[in-house]
Formats: C-alpha cells, structure tokens, sequence
C-alpha cells in the first residue's frame, strides 16, 4: 500500500513536471497519450473489474450507475480534467486557485483508488477463480492491472492539471503543492479504504462491493468520453485506433486472460 501510494505520488509529480519541463509542446501528443489509456481503462473495465466486482455481491449494476452519474457531477467542478480537457475559459489569469475543480479532482482522485488495496483483503498474491483465470495482486497486495490503469490515468491528468493552474496564474510554489495534495490522494485512499473494512462497523462487509461498483462507474464515464470526446469530431483517425487497440493488448496481457 505505501509502495503504490509512493509510486503514484510520484507519477503525479512527473506529470507536472513534464509540463514545467515540455510546456505546451507535449499537447500535441496528449490526445493519444489519453486514448492509450483509455482503451487500457476498458479492457480491465470488462476483462478483470467487472468480474471480480459482481462475483463479491448482488445489486452492483446499480452501483456502477451510481458510480457513472457521480463521475458526471464530478466534472461539474472539474469541468473535465479528468479526462483531458482544458477549456479556454480555464485559462484566463486570475492568480486564484480554483477549489471547486480541485476538490472535484481530490475527491475524484481518492474514491477511484479505494479498490487499489483490495487484493490484500478478498485474494491471495495469485488467486484462481473457477474458471481457471489468474488475477495478480502484486506488492503489498496491491491490485496490479487497477495500478497500471490509475498511472495511465493519472499522468496525463497531472499534466493537464499542473498546466491549468500555471495558465490562472497561480504561483508555481502553489502549484507544486496542490500536485503534491493530488498525488498523495490515492495513500490516503487506501488507508481510509482499510479503516473502513476494519472499522467492525455495521455493513462494512459490503466497502468492497461499494468501492468497487463505483470505480466501474467513474472509470466507464471517463475512458468512454476519452475515446469519443466530442472535440474530436468523433473522427477516430488511425494513430487513434492504433495506440487504443495497443492499449486494449496491454489490457489483456495485464489481466492475464
């Protein structure tokens, strides 16, 4: 749980950091960068999250709608970031920090990681289910394909993020420190994750299916709009087809079917 929370943390810094160091050169490739990730998002979606999910208890489809329309009112605040999106209206000066699109962003940020460290409590490092497949959990039990999907995800989101708030004017030592709030996001989701399962509480049993139900969700909203964002066109050229039929590869590699 550390280590990944660690490792995320520092993807997050790397995507600002590739928009201090690359700046605007870098958007040129982000629609690609972003389309990789979310072929990658739905593969695991169908090949690996929604199994183990509906296999935990009964009524998840409606969590996952839950989970979708939450994603919607996400990007309410966050106007989209989550999935690339830079509006020119985000980049007029204020030299005002924008809260409600941050806190959308944290808030977004920690209820996608809660599954991150559900390995450790519902499988063993290499659990078999009956139908022969192999899930890996890897370090620290850390739900490995879910962890690659969140580094897709989040370094460009990083990126995009780091890049709003130099376009507001906010000064860069603020903006290191909201990135560094942003990375530390999925740490502390996992360690609420455990709170809450350990917490003997009534229905704490059922976090598992929750939290999972609700990644489903958000992560569906998100990898959906990522292949077919509307400023796009909806022209699906073929570098786009490309890097998503790799991304869909990787998926399948990584989920072991």
């Amino acid at each position: 749980m550390w280590l990944a929370g660690f490792i995320l943390l520092l993807i997050a810094l790397l995507g600002a950091g590739a928009y201090d160091r690359f700046g605007a050169s870098l958007q040129n490739h982000l629609s690609l960068i972003l389309a990789f990730g979310g072929a990658y998002l739905i593969g695991i979606i169908f090949n690996h999250l929604i199994p183990e999910t509906y296999a935990m208890g009964d009524h998840v489809g409606w969590i996952v709608v839950l989970g979708f329309l939450l994603q919607g009112v996400l990007e309410y605040g966050s106007q989209g970031i989550e999935h690339g999106q830079m509006h020119a209206s985000h980049t007029k000066a204020s030299a005002r920090m924008p809260w409600a699109m941050f806190f959308s962003l944290c808030l977004h940020a920690l209820i996608e990681s809660m599954p991150l460290h559900r390995g450790k409590h519902e499988h063993a490092h290499h659990d078999h289910d009956h139908h022969g497949h192999v899930h890996l959990h890897g370090i620290e039990g850390v739900d490995m394909a879910l962890m690659m999907g969140l580094i897709l995800h989040k370094l460009p989101v990083a990126l995009v993020l780091m890049g709003m708030l130099d376009a507001l004017g906010i000064k860069r030592s603020s903006r290191w420190l909201a990135m560094l709030v942003f990375g530390l996001m999925p740490l502390a989701s996992m360690l609420l994750y455990d709170v809450l399962v350990h917490s003997g509480a009534p229905r704490s049993e059922y976090v598992p299916v929750w939290s999972g139900g609700l990644l489903i969700g958000i992560l569906l909203h998100i990898s959906t709009t990522i292949l077919f964002e509307a400023s796009d066109g909806h022209h699906f050229n073929r570098n786009k087809l490309l890097v998503t039929i790799a991304g869909l590869v990787l998926a399948v590699l990584t989920t072991g079917i």
